[in-house]
């Protein structure tokens, strides 16, 4: 390989594909050995070198088919024509500088120093790019396995404490690497909230070979289903959630929603809060505000989401995963008006727990865009980060997620992506341009992402997920039966 030249911070290198090998997303060493400096590059575009006359001699010999032409010349210089047609050229990203200190290669950020054409250029090593990276840590997880050198990739559950987007196509294997990071999370004693809008995750306790066998995760998944075995009472649900789900969610209007607030308060003070309750006393006011709360609270009290008997607390759900696991909520099939009430009140009640000292946890949320309004959005990358509710969020619609949140991104995993205003959008998580990320991500196939963020020490690295051995999916109702 050889040096042609450099383009901001990018470098172009000829090579002999005959003799050399070289694909997108492979990482380079490019060390100068009489000044012990170097760079490290990641190949994103391959080419065939142009030449002149290569054109010409390309038209001279498809407009010669029908003839029959004998060259006679040394079998060497049609070797060596034949590989100047065949050259060619690679575009590769430079993403750091290597420094040598007693005889020890150290790794750090690029400063703009790029060595001579006279110097080695090789493939680097997964191993060694990832020990110069120092990627493991104290709390290793394993993601899976490099793409070109097929090695075991592991990131420092440290660094998932932030902000983390897992998107990707359907099918793309997004969801895979959601349970890959939950169940490490969980193996280290964290503990997690998800909401599954699929129902994905609640089979995580048992292993994948058998329906009834489970895995070592089973006393850490705890399946929650809203309006079976997850409820509230109002009063723990309170009248804020209330107010924003009568509100934005089932369209009650300013007039009846200020008098629905004074009768909730009216009947808190008497201590006799029930769904029962709210309707005899709106009962009592003009018919029209009267039948509008009424009405919806005929459909909040269909949910079977509200009780008045003792209803289940965050405290109590919380208590149940201390040592680590995953508090499951199965948000599929559900109304709006079941996963309004369902995802308000926990993330309205996890941040009282947190500002009153509760343990760090994480929040997994599946196409969260879907529940999550504009306010909750900013209250969750806000304050609930910072009191320790770290995030992770899966979508295959990136452009629903706000732009404040990708660009507070800590790590992105970056699955196949082919539109081009997706991958324009989600670059900025990457800390990486467009131009870099998209011809990797559209030649992503299914299960293989780009990891990149405060995980890799900002360095994009290409991996193939692990399997996982514990069920992975939920079960859809099929009309016709695989053969």
């Amino acid at each position: 390989m050889q040096l042609l030249r450099k383009v901001g911070d990018e470098i172009i290198i000829i090579y002999n594909p005959r003799k050399e090998n070289v694909e997108v997303g492979e990482n380079l060493k490019i060390y100068d050995e009489n000044v012990g400096r170097g760079i490290v590059a990641q190949v994103i575009e391959q080419s065939l070198v142009d030449l002149t006359g290569i054109l010409e001699d390309i038209v001279r010999h498809e407009s010669m088919e029908s003839f029959s032409v004998e060259e006679r010349s040394p079998l060497d210089v049609i070797r060596y024509m034949t590989d100047v047609k065949n050259m060619k050229m690679a575009r590769a990203k430079i993403l750091k500088e290597l420094t040598s200190t007693d005889g020890r290669l150290s790794i750090s950020p690029w400063t703009g120093w790029i060595p001579d054409r006279n110097v080695s250029i090789e493939p680097l090593d997964d191993d060694e790019l990832m020990k110069l990276l120092n990627l493991k840590g104290r709390h290793p997880m394993e993601l899976g396995l490099t793409v070109y050198s097929r090695k075991p990739m592991y990131i420092d559950a440290f660094h998932l404490q932030g902000i983390n987007i897992i998107t990707g196509k359907k099918g793309s294997g997004k969801s895979h690497m959601g349970k890959i990071l939950l169940l490490g999370l969980i193996s280290h004693g964290a503990r997690a909230i998800v909401f599954d809008i699929n129902d994905e995750y609640s089979k995580l306790g048992f292993m994948a070979e058998g329906l009834d066998k489970k895995s070592e995760y089973y006393e850490k998944i705890v399946p929650l289903n809203p309006g079976e075995n997850l409820y509230f009472t109002l009063e723990y649900i309170g009248l804020d959630v209330m107010y924003d789900v009568m509100t934005t969610v089932m369209g009650l209007r300013e007039a009846s929603a200020y008098t629905f607030r004074n009768i909730w308060s009216e009947i808190e003070k008497e201590g006799i809060l029930t769904i029962d309750s709210l309707k005899d006393r709106a009962d009592e006011e003009r018919v029209q505000i009267a039948e509008a709360i009424t009405r919806r609270l005929d459909q909040i009290e269909a949910t079977n989401i509200i009780v008045d008997r003792e209803g289940k607390t965050l405290e109590k759900l919380l208590e149940r995963i201390s040592s680590g696991g995953a508090l499951i909520i199965n948000l599929k099939a559900k109304d709006p008006v079941t996963i309004a009430i369902t995802v308000q009140t926990i993330l309205s009640k996890l941040r009282e727990l947190l500002e009153s000292g509760e343990k760090p946890l994480w929040i997994f949320a599946e196409e969260a865009h879907f529940y999550l309004s504009e306010t909750a959005w900013d209250d969750i990358i806000t304050r609930m980060r910072h009191l320790g509710a770290y995030q992770v969020y899966l979508t295959n619609t990136p452009t629903a997620i706000p732009q404040n949140v990708i660009r507070q991104a800590d790590n992105i995993f970056l699955f196949h992506l082919s539109t081009q205003s997706d991958l324009n959008y989600v670059a900025p998580a990457s800390k990486l341009d467009a131009q870099t990320i998209v011809p990797i991500a559209i030649s992503l196939p299914p299960h293989r992402c780009m990891v990149v963020g405060s995980a890799t020490n900002d360095y994009p690295i290409i991996i193939d997920t692990k399997p996982l051995h514990v069920r992975t999916a939920g079960e859809t109702r099929l009309f016709f039966e695989e053969v």
